[in-house]
């Protein structure tokens, strides 16, 4: 397990402690806001996971040699991982499919945008979305390097649905930011809504035993979507006592940056998850918000 995420589960576990005790630590509060963050994406991460893999489990066919696409859209979380590996057997494209794009891209459009359009305001969106289109325009030549590297057979050919996507993203933030918005705003509900009746066959093949999935995907679900919270309660718990204790010196870096300390807490809890920083988001100055 990664370490940060075992750290981040000790300060979960010392917040759930001091709720128990009503508060006296003064970290029950930071718990709280993690479960409430979380709650009802939960639902939409639980059903995709089961369902998708499911269906891709089961139709192999019609997805065969759509690696690129596919780790492209879903996150490692959300299946993307465990889908490109029963889906080839070259290390390189496991490598890059599975690992490199499922982390970055995969998890920015299945996972990343619907939670953040859906939880932040007008204001902080803009600098969010600042902040995506400038980490794609760095992201895309890295990718294209490791792709090389990994000398991946006719990579730019297969790789060119990748590059189309991106750029559509990032044509619209130059030409109309408002359209950007509107357009991943869309995209985020529809992704939540699909999720929803994902969530809702999975109920089905709960409680009346129904095909829609299996047991094993259930629980691999169950497992995610706990250590998701987990992650996101600890790292609250664990930014309010650095908040607390070393305030002084988190202002100093943020100083040496140009960000202020909410802006260096995020980066920080981003080494963990990039979600662990959504509850400090409004906190940060616009600088902290786009390096985010």
């Amino acid at each position: 397990m990664n370490p940060i995420i075992v750290i981040l589960l000790c300060f979960a576990a010392l917040g759930l402690f001091d709720k128990m005790f009503k508060n006296r630590l003064g970290l029950a509060t930071s718990f709280d806001r993690g479960i409430i963050t979380m709650g009802d994406f939960m639902m939409s991460v639980g059903g995709f996971y089961c369902i998708a893999i499911a269906f891709l489990n089961g139709h192999a066919t019609l997805f065969k040699n759509k690696e690129m696409i596919i780790s492209s859209l879903l996150a490692p979380d959300l299946g993307g991982y465990s889908i490109i590996e029963s889906m080839t057997h070259s290390e390189s494209v496991l490598i890059f499919c599975g690992v490199l794009l499922t982390s970055t891209l995969g998890c920015l459009i299945s996972f990343q945008l619907p939670l953040f359009l859906n939880e932040l305001d007008t204001d902080d969106l803009s600098h969010y979305l600042k902040g995506v289109v400038y980490g794609i325009l760095g992201l895309l030549p890295i990718l294209i390097g490791c792709g090389f590297l990994l000398h991946i057979d006719h990579f730019l050919i297969v790789f060119l649905p990748v590059i189309l996507i991106c750029a559509i993203l990032i044509g619209l933030f130059f030409i109309s930011f408002q359209t950007l918005i509107v357009v991943l705003t869309l995209f985020s509900k529809l992704v939540q809504f699909v999720g929803y009746i994902f969530f809702f066959l999975v109920c089905l093949t709960f409680f009346f035993n129904m095909n829609f999935t299996n047991a094993t995907l259930i629980n691999e679900a169950l497992h995610i979507v706990f250590q998701m919270s987990i992650i996101v309660c600890g790292s609250l718990v664990f930014c309010e006592i650095i908040l607390r204790k070393f305030s002084n010196q988190i202002e100093k870096v943020g100083q040496i940056l140009n960000i202020d300390k909410y802006s260096v807490m995020g980066i920080i809890l981003s080494f963990g998850t990039s979600i662990a920083m959504l509850p400090l988001f409004s906190k940060m100055n616009k600088k902290g918000k786009i390096l985010n």
